[in-house]
C-alpha cells in the first residue's frame, strides 16, 4: 500500500514540485492500482496551492487528502526558513550556493557534497552542495539570515507573501469541513516534542476536532515514540523509506517522482 507524499502541486515546477497534469496522471494511476481504501496521498507545509489544486482534483475522485499544516504561517504570517530555500533556488537555481559562499566568505568547492544525501539522487551537485553547507558548515541561525535578506530582497513583505501562498486558519477549517485530514507537520518545522505539542493544540483549537497524524520535518524524527503517544498522536510518517511501525510511516516522494512508469510505482 503506498503512503504518497507531495509538497507544491501545479506551481511554478522550479519549485521542485509536480505539475498539475503529472499529479492527474498520478492519482490516475494510483485508483486503477489500488482501492480507494489502500491509497494514502499527504500534503506537507500547507500551501494555497493545495486548496485551489489539490482538493478540487481529489474531490472529484471521491478521495481525501491529509494535509499537514506548518502552523507558524496561518498563526504568525511568517514562511519558514526550508521554504525560503525553495523559492530562491526557482529563482536563482543553482547559483544559490555560489551566492551563500560569497557572501559568507567561503572558498566555492561542490565537489565536496558529490557524495552528500545520496539517497536524493536528482539533486543537482549544486543544490547537493548548498545542502551541504546548510547542514554540516554553516551555523543554523546564520544560514537563516541569509536566505531572509534574499528572500526579502526577492518576493518583499514576509507576511503577505505568507497570505498570498499558503492557506489561512479559515482554508484550514474548509478542508477539514469538506472531509480531509488535517495533520500537524510541526510548528517551527523542527518537530520535537514541544514544537509538535504547540502545533497540535493550535490545530485542534481550529478545527475543532484533535488531529491524530503527523509528518517529520526534514524527515528526521526529534521525537520519541512514548512523546507522540501522550500527544495523542496515532500515526507519524516520514519521508524516507525503511519506515516501521505506527510512527516511522513510510511515504514515497512524488515531488520529482514518476509514478506508474512500467506499470509500476517508482521514482
Amino acid at each position: 500500500m503506498p503512503n504518497i507524499m507531495y509538497h507544491f502541486v501545479g506551481r511554478d515546477e522550479n519549485l521542485n514540485g509536480i505539475s498539475l497534469e503529472r499529479f492527474r496522471a498520478q492519482l490516475d494511476f494510483l485508483q486503477k492500482t489500488y482501492s480507494r481504501e489502500e491509497i494514502v496521498v499527504t500534503f506537507d507545509h500547507g500551501t494555497i496551492d493545495h486548496l485551489e489544486n489539490v482538493a478540487p482534483e481529489l474531490e472529484r475522485r471521491d478521495m481525501n487528502g491529509i494535509f499537514f499544516i506548518l502552523t507558524m504561517v496561518p498563526e504568525e504570517h511568517r514562511v519558514p526558513s526550508i521554504d525560503k530555500q525553495r523559492y530562491l533556488e526557482a529563482s536563482f537555481r543553482v547559483d544559490l550556493a555560489k551566492m551563500l559562499c560569497a557572501d559568507l566568505h567561503i572558498p566555492y568547492n561542490p565537489d565536496e557534497a558529490a557524495a552528500y544525501l545520496p539517497e536524493f539522487s536528482f539533486y543537482s551537485i549544486e543544490e547537493r552542495y548548498l545542502r551541504y553547507l546548510r547542514d554540516k558548515i554553516v551555523p543554523g541561525e546564520v544560514y537563516d539570515d541569509f536566505v531572509g535578506k534574499y528572500f526579502r530582497k526577492a518576493f518583499g513583505d514576509e507576511k503577505d507573501f505568507a497570505s498570498a501562498n499558503y492557506l489561512s486558519w479559515e482554508h484550514i477549517v474548509q478542508l477539514h469541513k469538506r472531509g480531509h485530514i488535517i495533520g500537524s507537520h510541526s510548528h517551527y518545522h523542527y518537530g520535537d516534542k514541544n514544537d509538535f505539542s504547540r502545533s497540535l493544540a493550535l490545530i485542534e483549537e481550529k478545527i475543532k476536532d484533535k488531529p491524530l497524524y503527523v509528518s517529520y520535518p526534514n524527515g528526521i524524527k526529534r521525537i520519541s515514540d512514548e512523546d507522540l503517544e501522550s500527544l495523542g498522536v496515532r500515526k507519524a510518517y516520514i519521508s524516507t523509506e525503511n519506515g516501521a511501525g505506527p510512527y516511522r510511516v513510510e511515504r514515497i516522494d512524488c515531488n520529482r517522482a514518476r509514478l506508474g512508469v512500467g506499470g509500476s510505482l517508482s521514482l
